[in-house]
């Protein structure tokens, strides 16, 4: 049976912000907490709006993790269990937690509470090493991000021919975007009474960082240095029919970006000497990483300059794909962003791949362990919104072709045993690709508005519309993740919304028994989502 994930994209009416729900916040780590805490937080994207403020100026001033009293946290998963099991399994889990709490669990919450002392962010390292550095499954399919860029709906549809033009323009104001942050630049992310500052170390990795494979675990390489720290590294990786080329010097001796003519020109170039198979060694990235790392391992054995191109690979920019496949809608862009057949041209390692497809329509990838959905997410709607604002076809300084800066292609030295270890790859992506279908649809009707003014919460509302719909489906409630954030405290990331309540589950009953009134099912819904929104 496939795994089947229809994602439904709600329309609302953004123009100059992106609204982000802040619903809940979870502490996980010895103990667990499920905390409460709603804002909103705005994203302002104003293109050329200079601001004092600067990006990165309050990310190491903001207060520390708290951890939450142990009582708390036992109480809140009590509640959380308590919909999910029969009344015997939760006497059960209750007299587990109950004999925690007076034992075992005193000595942990006390370690606990001395390793808050001596760590800003007590559950960052945890966070990162289980949640992904010590994963050994692959990171293709089922472990990366990915996502469109909406410019197929209203700026950018599907058009055979534009595939590098609009490449070269994408990669101009993505490279902006990179400058901007170097430059601080970027508006620090704010609730919208403005009183409360939210992280932006985050955007730190969306550049410049890669993920290297480990037998037992990885590691993560981040190079991203603002104009005030010093230099970083600022060439992207292009991947082209199983090529992979290095685009340096996209930057003047003034620090400017080079005209997205001189992209094109170069893109072009890299199309021309693309018409044959390259090696597709990105293929390689796509495997589990016990297996990866092996092969990582093996292949800087053989030749040193193959542990060279690593390097250039890993500390680059981003990755841009340059890709043969045509989506002509979002769930078709999602699948092949996915688990599309061209798996060779993109580095999963990377925390960001844009993947620019033949017809012009645009795509991502990217390792989700140093960087979180949000990031991306303000990323490609600034993007957008530079795209939705370009006066000119080809923007930028095109005064001057700098044709002594071609790519470089980066070859590697292989033998039988690392084209054994690539087939292995592919055999192991295709096994998982073959697993998952994907279905976007939008939901054009209504939009917050309308849920706003019937006192719901749009977040709540349509996570209620999930419960009814499986419950609907199945005649069960399940265990449901929605992503919370603490990006209020410093380096805070994202942790999980534990949805399934009691009176989720009572509410989901009440809609399918008849004799139910319309009245008392609003009731419920009403308590269903004023639980959600503690």
């Amino acid at each position: 049976m496939k795994f089947q994930c229809k994602l439904h994209w709600l329309l609302t009416n953004a123009s100059q912000a992106i609204t982000v729900r802040q619903t809940r916040i979870i502490y996980k780590g010895c103990s667990a907490l499920t905390a409460t805490m709603t804002s909103n937080a705005t994203y302002g994207v104003k293109s050329g709006h200079l601001l004092k403020e600067k990006t990165f100026q309050y990310d190491e001033n903001l207060p520390s993790l708290p951890v939450p009293s142990l009582d708390s946290t036992l109480h809140k998963y009590l509640d959380s269990v308590k919909p999910l099991v029969t009344d015997e399994e939760f006497a059960e889990t209750k007299r587990i937690v109950d004999e925690f709490g007076r034992g075992i669990g005193q000595k942990l919450h006390q370690r606990l509470l001395e390793k808050s002392k001596r760590e800003k962010n007590w559950v960052e390292k945890w966070w990162e090493e289980y949640a992904y550095l010590q994963s050994r499954g692959p990171l293709a399919a089922v472990g990366n991000m990915v996502g469109p860029l909406f410019a197929i709906k209203d700026i950018w549809p599907p058009w055979q021919g534009t595939q590098l033009e609009r490449t070269s323009v994408f990669l101009w104001i993505a490279l902006g975007y990179f400058q901007d942050a170097r430059r601080q630049k970027l508006p620090v992310m704010k609730s919208s009474s403005g009183d409360q500052v939210f992280a932006m170390n985050q955007i730190r990795s969306l550049f410049c960082t890669s993920r290297i494979p480990g037998e037992s675990i990885d590691q993560f390489v981040r190079n991203f240095k603002t104009e005030d720290e010093g230099p970083c590294p600022d060439y992207i990786i292009v991947m082209c029919n199983g090529h992979i080329f290095k685009m340096d010097n996209l930057f003047d001796e003034d620090g400017e970006r080079v005209g997205t003519l001189e992209i094109l020109r170069r893109l072009t170039l890299i199309k021309e000497k693309s018409v044959t198979p390259g090696q597709g060694i990105g293929i390689l990235t796509a495997d589990d990483r016990i297996s990866w790392s092996k092969t990582y391992k093996y292949m800087h054995s053989v030749d040193p300059a193959n542990g060279r191109n690593f390097d250039i690979i890993n500390n680059a920019v981003f990755v841009a794909c340059l890709d043969t496949e045509n989506p002509t809608n979002i769930s078709e862009l999602m699948w092949q962003s996915m688990v599309g057949p061209n798996a060779r041209d993109r580095w999963y390692d990377k925390s960001y791949n844009v993947i620019c497809f033949q017809n012009g329509t645009f795509g991502s990838t990217g390792d989700h362990g140093p960087l979180d959905g949000i990031v991306v997410a303000m990323y490609s709607y600034w993007c957008h919104m530079q795209i939705k604002s370009l006066e000119t076809r080809f923007p930028g300084n095109n005064s001057k072709l700098v044709t002594q800066y071609d790519p470089e292609e980066l070859l590697f030295s292989t033998d039988e045993q690392v084209n054994v270890a690539m087939e292995h790859a592919t055999q192991t992506y295709e096994r998982l690709a073959s697993n998952i279908d994907i279905i976007c649809s939008d939901i054009g009707g209504y939009g917050k508005k309308l849920v706003k003014s019937q006192k719901f919460h749009p977040d709540a509302f349509f996570q209620l519309a999930i419960q009814l719909t499986y419950y609907t489906m199945y005649k069960t409630c399940v265990p449901c993740y929605e992503t919370a954030t603490t990006r209020q405290f410093y380096h805070g990331r994202t942790e999980t919304v534990r949805g399934t309540s009691q009176e989720v589950v009572d509410w989901c009953k009440a809609m399918l028994d008849s004799s139910k009134t319309k009245s008392e099912r609003y009731s419920l819904m009403k308590e269903a989502h004023g639980k959600y929104c503690i």
